[in-house]
C-alpha cells in the first residue's frame, strides 16, 4: 500500500501525461472533426431565420423554409430526479446483463465487465493483480478498458502499461474525492456535426477507423489492441518466466504474440501473460 507522501509523488509525476492518447488512430479523426470544447445539446428554442447547422447539412440540400423549433419534454420528471433514475437504471441494466449471461456466454460477460471497468477512467488507481501465485500491485492512471484488458498509465515509467482482465484481483481508487458517477456523460457528446453526420450515415466506414470508437461502441480484444502497437519495445511479466521478456513487439496473433531482441524470437501465449509495459 502506498504512503500519502509516495501517492502525492506518484500522482504529481504522472498527471502531466494523463492526457496522453492511447489510441493513435483517433488523432486524425479528433484534428478533423473533434472538437472537445462545447458539447452539442439543443437549445429550447431556435428562432426562425437562424441557420441550423449543427448536423452539418450539405449546401446543395434543397432550401428550407426558415420556422421556429422548440424542443419538447420527454419526461414528467424534474430533470435533476431524472439524472438520478436514468443513472439507477444504467446501473441495473449492467448489472442485470453479468447476472443473466451464462456460463459458456464469454462475450456478453467481457462486455459487461468492460462498462463497468471503464468507470474507473481517468482516475489514479491502485490495481492489484496475479502473478505466479503472488499479489502484485501496479499504480497508475486508468486509461481505458476493452473486452479483456485494461491500460493504465504507469506512475512509476510513465508508459502504457495492459493487464489482462482474468489476472485481476481488485482495483483501489486513489481519488476517493471523485466520484465515479462524474464521467457518466456520453463521450461523444463534444464533437463536430460533421463526425455526428458521418457516424450516422457512414457508422462502419468511420468506426472501423478507429480502435478508439471500435472500443466505444464494440469493445476490443487483447489481440486487436496490441496490433496498433506493433513496433514498439515491449516489456512483458509472464506466469512461466522466471524474469520478464523484452524486445521488440514484431507480430501480434489471436492467442500469441512475437517478441524480438538482437536476433532472437520468442513467442508468447496471451494466457501466461501478466502484465504488458509498452515503452513511447
Amino acid at each position: 500500500m502506498l504512503t500519502i507522501s509516495a501517492y502525492k509523488k506518484r500522482k504529481t509525476a504522472v498527471k502531466e501525461l494523463r492526457n496522453v492518447r492511447v489510441w493513435d488512430e483517433i488523432e486524425c479523426l479528433e484534428e478533423e472533426f473533434i472538437h472537445g470544447k462545447t458539447p452539442f445539446r439543443c437549445p429550447e428554442m431556435v428562432p426562425a431565420g437562424v441557420k441550423d447547422d449543427d448536423f452539418c447539412v450539405p449546401k446543395d440540400c434543397p432550401k428550407t423554409l426558415p420556422q421556429p423549433k422548440f424542443t419538447s419534454p420527454f419526461s414528467s420528471f424534474p430533470q435533476k430526479e431524472l439524472v438520478e433514475i436514468e443513472r439507477c437504471i444504467t446501473l441495473a441494466n449492467e448489472l442485470l446483463l453479468a447476472l443473466s449471461a451464462e456460463d459458456d456466454d464469454d462475450e456478453a460477460n467481457a462486455r459487461a465487465l468492460q462498462v463497468s471497468l471503464r468507470s474507473f477512467r481517468n482516475q489514479f488507481v491502485t490495481v492489484y493483480y496475479s502473478c505466479k501465485e503472488k499479489k502484485e500491485e501496479v499504480c497508475g492512471y486508468f486509461l481505458d478498458a476493452g473486452n479483456d484488458f485494461i491500460i493504465i498509465e504507469n506512475a512509476d515509467t510513465n508508459n502504457i502499461t495492459i493487464l489482462p482482465t482474468w489476472r485481476l484481483l481488485s482495483i483501489y481508487n486513489m481519488d476517493r474525492s471523485k466520484k465515479m458517477d462524474d464521467d457518466d456523460e456520453q463521450e461523444l457528446l463534444c464533437i463536430n456535426p460533421c463526425l455526428r453526420r458521418n457516424l450516422t450515415f457512414h457508422f462502419g466506414e468511420i468506426v472501423t477507423r478507429s480502435p478508439y470508437l471500435l472500443n466505444i461502441f464494440f469493445g476490443l480484444k487483447l489481440s486487436m489492441l496490441l496490433e496498433s502497437y506493433v513496433g514498439y519495445y515491449a516489456y512483458i511479466q509472464t506466469e512461466t518466466d522466471k524474469f520478464e521478456q523484452d524486445g521488440t513487439l514484431e507480430k501480434v496473433e489471436e492467442s500469441d504474440l512475437l517478441l524480438k531482441k538482437y536476433d532472437e524470437e520468442q513467442w508468447i501465449d496471451f494466457e501466461n501473460i501478466c502484465l504488458i509495459e509498452l515503452e513511447k
